[in-house]
């Protein structure tokens, strides 16, 4: 088995700014990329590779001096690879025909994604990955719904669904089932879940429109107003899950797309990407499916050799077949058929005895019915004080535990801390 190149990134997650530089554009806020020529890469092939981590800053300082490095690893999700691409600070290469077939053999949805991202107009990559972790909003549970008091109503396809779904869950009888699992009996995770599911999708949608955060609109306090009332609501009549209600059967699982296998949290049955909820707030927006944690190898010197740039992607593309753990559970794959669940269970994960990874999982990827996008869920966080995003979590958290503070007030804080 190869041994995988760990990359190690150190992005700074912030909106980027564009202004013009002598011969390049400079990115207003630094960030990080990292480096290597070719000849190390290459004579890395079989093990682990030490990538030079480089701002973006004195990057640039190396590109107008000449002395620019052959290959770079960056990001799509944070705007990283589309600034370096707008500076000229990388450079496209005419793929060999195993890049070509590789790509031409993918299933429609992640072939659809990399034509997006890293495919030029001319046919030219921009770079090369080798996975995307794929998000979806929600998952419904399919046996369970076809077993539940709801069998006869379609699963929703929006977060408005979903909202109208869980008031109509709350009224109706429905001993044996909750709405969410409950990672832990972590207190407050249902209801934290359902406010993200909220934050999220609409940043998402908002990115994806090309629009700037608005938090303030009418609608968005609506939404927020109705997300409250039903957590409420669901703290006073929805117990956690405990050690006692283990037969409860989750109707959703796997809000944001965190836990990639193919079973529930709690029961333990089975969904696919077949279940998906995408992120969208209405039925009427685009169904948009997340990319996330890419790592985009990519050509910074427009001199390197390109039979010697196709040959390090080759060797790239074939690290997909088997995945180090840490990624295992968070990677869609653009080759799932080259996964084994069984196989990747006794090798990984043979502390779980029912088995972590499931076959239906895997196979589901490649009949993924969506819109593909590769956006931050998270930018407006990384405008709150402490630079992270905490401050961020904190006021979410203290919105959904004070009774006192209203959709407006904190739709004010959201406005505030996105600017």
């Amino acid at each position: 088995m190869k041994r995988r190149i760990y990359i190690l990134l150190a992005a700074v997650m912030l909106v980027f700014t564009l202004t013009s530089w002598t011969s390049v554009k400079a990115v207003s806020d630094d960030f990080y990329v990292q480096a290597t020529s070719l000849k190390e890469a290459l004579a890395h092939i079989e093990d682990s590779l030490r990538w030079e981590s480089i701002a973006y800053s004195r990057l640039l300082d190396r590109v107008r001096s000449g002395q620019e490095p052959d290959l770079l690893i960056t990001q799509v999700v944070f705007g990283e690879l589309q600034a370096l691409k707008d500076a000229g600070v990388i450079t496209p290469f005419t793929p060999d025909e195993t890049l070509v077939n590789d790509l031409e053999s993918m299933p429609p949805f992640t072939q659809e994604l990399i034509r997006k991202y890293l495919v030029a107009e001319d046919g030219q990559f921009w770079g090369c990955t080798d996975c995307f972790d794929l998000k979806a909003m929600l998952f419904y549970v399919p046996d369970a719904w076809a077993d539940s008091p709801f069998r006869n109503r379609t699963p929703p396809t929006s977060f408005e669904e979903f909202l109208d779904f869980a008031e109509l869950y709350l009224d109706t009888p429905h001993k044996g089932f909750c709405l969410l699992g409950v990672r832990g009996n972590e207190k407050y995770f249902t209801e934290w879940k359902i406010m993200n599911m909220l934050l999220s999708t609409w940043t998402i949608q908002q990115q994806y429109a090309g629009e700037p955060f608005r938090f303030t609109s009418d609608e968005f306090i609506s939404l927020l107003d109705r997300t409250k009332k039903l957590i409420i609501r669901l703290q006073k009549e929805e117990p956690l899950i405990n050690k006692k209600q283990k037969g409860l059967r989750e109707l959703f699982t796997n809000p944001g797309g965190e836990s990639h296998g193919g079973k529930t949290e709690v029961s333990r049955e089975l969904y696919n990407w077949d279940h998906m909820i995408p992120y969208r707030i209405y039925a009427s927006q685009p169904p948009l499916v997340n990319a996330w944690g890419d790592c985009v190898v990519c050509v910074c010197n427009p001199e390197a050799d390109t039979a010697e740039v196709n040959r390090y992607m080759e060797n790239l593309i074939r690290q997909r077949d088997w995945p180090e753990k840490h990624t295992v559970p968070y990677s869609a794959y653009t080759h799932p058929e080259l996964m084994v669940a069984d196989e990747c269970n006794e090798e990984y994960y043979p502390e779980v005895k029912d088995g972590y990874m499931t076959q239906q999982w895997l196979d589901s990827i490649g009949r993924i019915q969506g819109v593909p996008c590769c956006i931050s869920e998270y930018y407006f966080w990384y405008g709150s004080e402490d630079g992270d995003g905490w401050n961020s979590y904190e006021n979410a958290i203290n919105f959904i535990k004070n009774k006192k503070m209203t959709a407006e007030k904190y739709a004010q804080e959201l406005e505030r801390i996105s600017q």
